[in-house]
């Protein structure tokens, strides 16, 4: 039974409508409603209530995503805003939103140099898989529109990335993406890496 001056932030559980972000983080959807839970997901999957695109995909309820209390319906929505925000930082793909980027560090190998200090690494960011990126890089890669997808560096002297200097935080903008490339960057050449990138 529904209670109009009564709203709620509701996670859900979902089939993969879309690529995770991150494989072990599900799909989700959050939504603000003055339904329950459990009433909204088992709607949603007798085709019953928007929004259209997650008919028949709950897998489950998510109560341990979603804050245990109730709104007036403006404040629900500013909440339901907020909780998306936490949950993509988290890795999350929400709303079938799966764009979120992360840095990446590829391993160098030139053998004219001689002294790597701690290694040679480049070092990007992107809101690919970095495996995919990796590839662009190593194949020299165009886009559609004929721009140049890999860096001259990595395609002349990449072999793999390096996992053990990868962080593994999400970042929803480019921008905020850039700075965390920027930074790690900086990072690695005051532990004496030789950084390509980093822009």
């Amino acid at each position: 039974m529904t209670t109009p001056d009564v709203h709620r932030v509701v996670v859900l559980e979902l089939n993969d409508l879309v690529p995770r972000v991150l494989p072990e983080k599900p799909n989700l959807y959050v939504g603000a409603t003055d339904r329950g839970p459990e009433e909204l997901a088992a709607g949603l999957n007798e085709g019953k209530y928007k929004p259209i695109w997650a008919r028949h995909q709950v897998v489950a309820v998510r109560d341990d995503l979603a804050p245990q209390i109730t709104f007036d319906r403006d404040t629900a929505r500013e909440r339901r805003a907020v909780v998306i925000q936490k949950l993509r930082q988290r890795g999350y793909t929400v709303n079938r939103n799966n764009t979120a980027y992360r840095t990446y560090v590829i391993n160098l190998h030139n053998p004219k140099l001689t002294d790597t200090g701690a290694g040679y690494v480049y070092v990007g960011q992107t809101s690919k898989d970095p495996q995919q990126r990796l590839h662009e890089h190593l194949s020299g890669a165009v886009s559609q529109k004929g721009h140049p997808l890999a860096a001259r560096k990595v395609q002349r002297y990449g072999t793999s990335l390096n996992y053990d200097l990868m962080t593994h935080r999400i970042y929803l903008t480019q921008q905020q993406a850039l700075k965390a490339e920027r930074r790690l960057a900086d990072r690695l050449r005051a532990e004496g890496y030789i950084v390509e990138g980093g822009h």
